[in-house]
């Protein structure tokens, strides 16, 4: 008997699938065309990737080597069955032409489900009847940058459009930083003839993540709307939030498999070799890796997301290979394949979270945040069979070999993790199983989702 993964509790029992969707979870089941054996191992609904960059351009114009065909095949050997992507607009450019571009992208390339959240650079009186249009289109999630000079918004517009965003019943992601702080310190480190990626670090400060999270959250207060954190990275950081949500601020934080498990020692050293470490946020010390785990296993953390952002070594991180300065690369990691493989080794298998808590930052959480549930996720019947079978002991070593992104590295390498999954179905449809796929090109479907009333104050 294998177990199976309810929202909130595990049990043995059987799963029965009728075309699409789940038909029955235990009781007495007819015989099935087609059985899984999955004799103890996991069952599992499938992860909802609630923050990907595929087919789009990093804030320096540099393209990611994964599109919507490749990053959501990676996302499938993972375990992850519906990935959320960004429809980024490019300064100049309407919201209008840029979702029609990624959505036609996606519907051509995606091998599974997907839903899209727009990236907002740009503010003008135009601005709320166009996000009520993109959220009736059935994207009903935004995301502002608080820096990065081709993509932050600031002061009033930024205001206007968090407004703006509230009125079409959208959930707001923020890219909290500090510009000012990050652009003051990444001045005064080049003068001083600094050029190493660990002064790319010690620009986008601790100081300068607290800073911008602090502002966020103040806005959403002033607002009295929601407010989604992503890749948080800093125990100050938490501690913002976790104020703001006494205050009774709907407040809630993503963070990063790399903040839980790469160090920050990792930038130190020539640009060749930390280079595939810079993100931004910067990787962290042992101090804030602690704090996380610990905000995880409270609950203070609500959903776990790879921020996918592969660019190769050989052209987006080191664009003039050694001579590239660390103000020239192009931040961020790869990881939508090894984000549940990861969580599952070092929060699971070392006994920081449980099995249901696993499922919930990956999956549930997700797709209850970004209106997604409960027709993905929750194993249910008459919801979507996006089903893991997970194989709890299975321990492999990382290598970029056998991954299933368009990389030249993977941070990861050298890792032993244990729990994997072993099979996975898309809507019924077995896609992956024993290191083969059939998972083709124009396979995933658009999850349209309805706009959300306004976001009230109170978590």
């Amino acid at each position: 008997m294998f177990s199976t993964l309810l929202e909130d509790r595990v049990v043995d029992a059987d799963l029965a699938v009728v075309g699409e969707r789940i038909d029955a979870i235990g009781g007495r089941n007819p015989p099935g065309k087609r059985e899984i054996d999955a004799d103890g191992k996991l069952v599992m609904p499938g992860g909802v990737e609630p923050h990907s960059h595929l087919a789009q351009l990093s804030g320096g114009g540099i393209p990611t080597s994964d599109d919507f065909e490749s990053g959501t095949r990676a996302a499938a050997y993972g375990g992850t069955t519906t990935v959320m992507a960004f429809s980024a607009q490019h300064r100049g450019t309407s919201t209008s032409e840029t979702v029609t571009e990624a959505m036609e992208r996606a519907r051509l390339e995606a091998t599974v489900d997907y839903a899209l959240h727009l990236i907002v650079t740009e503010q003008h009186d135009r601005t709320a009847a166009d996000l009520a249009e993109v959220a009736r289109i059935g994207i009903t999630s935004m995301k502002v940058f608080m820096t990065y000079d081709r993509l932050k918004l600031a002061g009033a517009d930024l205001v206007n459009l968090l407004e703006g965003a509230r009125s079409a019943g959208m959930t707001v992601m923020v890219h909290a930083e500090h510009d000012g702080l990050i652009t003051w310190k990444r001045r005064q480190l080049i003068e001083g003839g600094r050029r190493d990626a660990m002064a790319h670090a010690e620009s986008h400060s601790r100081l300068a993540e607290r800073a911008g999270v602090a502002e966020a959250l103040a806005l959403a207060e002033a607002l009295e709307m929601g407010i989604h954190v992503v890749h948080l990275s800093t125990g100050d950081a938490l501690k913002e939030a976790e104020a703001a949500r006494s205050r009774g601020v709907r407040a809630t934080v993503e963070t990063c498999p790399h903040y839980l498990v790469l160090e920050e020692s990792l930038l130190d050293g020539p640009i060749r070799e930390t280079a595939p470490f810079m993100s931004s946020p910067p990787l962290r010390g042992a101090r804030d890796r602690a704090a996380l785990w610990r905000a995880i296993e409270a609950g203070q953390v609500d959903t776990i997301g790879s921020d996918h952002a592969p660019y190769r070594l050989d052209a987006g991180k080191l664009p003039r290979g050694d001579k590239t300065e660390f103000h020239e690369v192009a931040n961020g990691l790869p990881g939508i394949e090894l984000r549940l493989p990861l969580l599952y080794s070092e929060g699971v298998t070392k006994g920081r979270i449980t099995v249901s808590d696993f499922v919930r930052l990956v999956a549930t959480n997700p797709a209850k945040l970004f209106g997604l549930y409960p027709r993905k996720v929750t194993p249910a019947v008459g919801s979507d069979a996006d089903i893991v079978v997970w194989d709890d002991a299975e321990r492999r070593t990382v290598t970029i070999d056998e991954l299933h992104d368009r990389m030249d590295y993977t941070p990861y390498e050298g890792m032993t993790l244990t729990g994997w999954p072993e099979t996975v179905l898309l809507r019924g449809r077995m896609v992956v199983h024993g290191g083969h796929d059939v998972l083709r090109p124009g396979g995933g479907r658009f999850i349209k989702r309805k706009p959300q009333p306004a976001k009230e104050m109170h978590r």
